[in-house]
């Protein structure tokens, strides 16, 4: 298995409204990063009026005590491969694995967007999660705890080996680079 396939397959952008339980259930349907991104975009416009064009996501082989990173002054938003796949493998649970993906992809995307401090970008993530998903949901909730509160297993098998690998995932952001296919 690639690691840039767990999503399968690429679907075009929905249309999304301001109702956090239709948010909610997108985001529970969503069947690749793009789609998941494009919901974290759409939040972070209605919440903030802020938006950002042109990431690309990454994963690869980084420290274990990082879920995910962007450099500032980047294009780039780098996942740790390590943790998602661990989070593949231990749950069959598309909404526990959007929730992960969504929160991550939306601490990082608020990075892009200037925000450096980390506590901020944690409080903000809470406040955009619930006005957009709803209050109490699961990525709302991810945002503010440690991930192995979620997921207790990563610590069992979150060992970290650097391969020095990075892996470019195709078709993200696509809303803003219509022109790629």
């Amino acid at each position: 298995m690639r690691w840039v396939n767990y999503y399968p397959r690429a679907i075009s952008p929905v249309h999304m409204s301001l109702n956090n339980t239709d948010n909610s259930r997108r985001l529970a349907q969503a069947t690749s990063f793009d789609q998941v991104f494009e919901l974290v975009k759409r939040a972070s416009e209605s919440s903030l009026g802020l938006h950002r064009a042109g990431l690309t996501l990454v994963l690869g082989d980084i420290s274990n005590n990082v879920g995910a990173y962007h450099e500032l002054g980047s294009n780039a938003i780098v996942m740790n491969r390590n943790i998602v796949k661990i989070i593949w493998r231990s749950t069959r649970s598309n909404t526990r694995r959007n929730a992960f993906s969504f929160m991550i992809l939306l601490h990082e995307y608020l990075h892009s967007l200037g925000f450096t401090d980390d506590a901020q970008v944690r409080d903000l993530g809470k406040k955009i999660s619930d006005e957009f998903l709803g209050e109490g949901h699961l990525a709302g909730e991810m945002a503010v705890k440690p991930l192995d509160k979620f997921f207790p297993m990563i610590p069992q098998f979150a060992m970290f080996r650097d391969r020095g690998r990075f892996e470019t995932v195709s078709r993200f952001d696509s809303s803003s680079t219509p022109y790629i296919r």
